[in-house]
């Protein structure tokens, strides 16, 4: 048997393997890099909206404009893909997406802070940010949700 044949013959073995038989069938998840990246580009159009809108993402319960920033951005950046939702707080943004990815967000009581938060459905990671309890960005590693 020259060294093709047995090329040949040992690939064919692994894929009769049982761990690798039914590869097709698995549906990879978005890695938490990428759900990384999508609450980055969600951040950076919400900041830029709030710059354009006297330092607030949202005012006396009016996202709208917010939610299309963050939407435009996250298209701009390859992610159109993404629904874009609005929650009620960080806690609601953070649970799984019933399919595909979904972007989160939730505006605080004074429209001066925001959560946003990337969702698959077996992992999260989020950022919030409350200038009334820190100056600083809260980032939530990925983890199971």
């Amino acid at each position: 048997m020259g060294f093709r044949e047995a090329t040949f013959a040992i690939l064919l073995a692994a894929a009769a393997s049982p761990a690798l038989g039914d590869w097709s069938s698995w549906r990879p998840e978005p890695s938490d890099a990428k759900l990384e990246s999508i609450v980055r580009a969600a951040y950076v159009g919400a900041a830029g909206y709030a710059r354009s809108n006297s330092n607030y993402f949202a005012r006396d319960g009016q996202d709208e404009g917010l939610e299309v920033a963050i939407g435009n951005e996250l298209a701009r950046r390859g992610f159109s893909t993404v629904e874009v939702i609005t929650a009620d707080e960080l806690a609601g943004a953070r649970g799984c997406a019933a399919a595909g990815i979904a972007l989160r967000f939730a505006v605080t009581v004074f429209g001066d802070g925001i959560s946003i938060a990337a969702a698959s459905t077996k992992r999260v990671f989020s950022y919030h940010y409350d200038p009334h309890e820190d100056a600083a960005i809260v980032v939530a590693r990925a983890e199971a949700c």
